[in-house]
């Protein structure tokens, strides 16, 4: 197992281009990802959480002209949805987050590719809190921890999606998180 510290953004975004394996925090929770386009990658990550091989991943990137590059055009309802804090948003298909500012906001501009935001825990068990946690659950897989932030209170995104059969498009929440939610 590999030990960064997170101001190491060159050396992360480099063992992420490389196909490397990364347990990192995110904006809202401890995730585990890496190149999202590397299919190995989304296997391996699939894997090590006890996926299925069909479930999607969250993809992050660091601004919306990122999201139109990897994923086609965004409509204005999109546009404005992706960009508000911890809402992830399924553009053609595809969940995906913006980070706009911040440490991982650097790391995914360095990266130049998305990267797989799926919460850092094995099926089944609560999602990571801190560094050494990750450490200690993740000890006998081939991937890298990122030294930082403890999160005391994890909760995911919220989950949106928009109908656009309806005039206008239609949001649809589909998982209230620590993004925009019902209330």
């Amino acid at each position: 197992m590999k030990i960064f510290r997170h101001h190491e953004i060159t050396k992360i975004a480099n063992y992420v281009q490389d196909g490397g394996v990364i347990v990192y925090p995110t904006d809202t929770v401890w995730g585990i990802g890496g190149n999202a386009l590397d299919e190995n990658v989304a296997k391996k990550v699939k894997a090590i959480k006890g996926k299925a091989v069909d479930d999607k991943l969250i993809w992050l990137l660091p601004s919306l002209k990122a999201v139109e590059k990897f994923c086609g055009k965004i409509t204005p309802e999109e546009r404005k949805m992706l960009l508000k804090k911890r809402t992830t948003v399924i553009i053609q298909g595809q969940a995906v987050r913006v980070i706009r500012s911040g440490w991982l906001n650097c790391l995914l501009t360095a990266c130049s590719v998305p990267l797989i935001g799926t919460s850092a825990n094995l099926h089944g068990e609560p999602v990571i809190k801190s560094w050494r946690q990750g450490v200690r659950v993740f000890a006998e897989q081939e991937i890298a921890v990122v030294r930082g932030r403890k999160i005391y209170q994890p909760l995911p995104s919220s989950l949106v999606i928009f109908d656009q059969t309806q005039n206008p498009p239609q949001m649809k929440i589909l998982r209230n998180g620590s993004g925009i939610s019902m209330k």
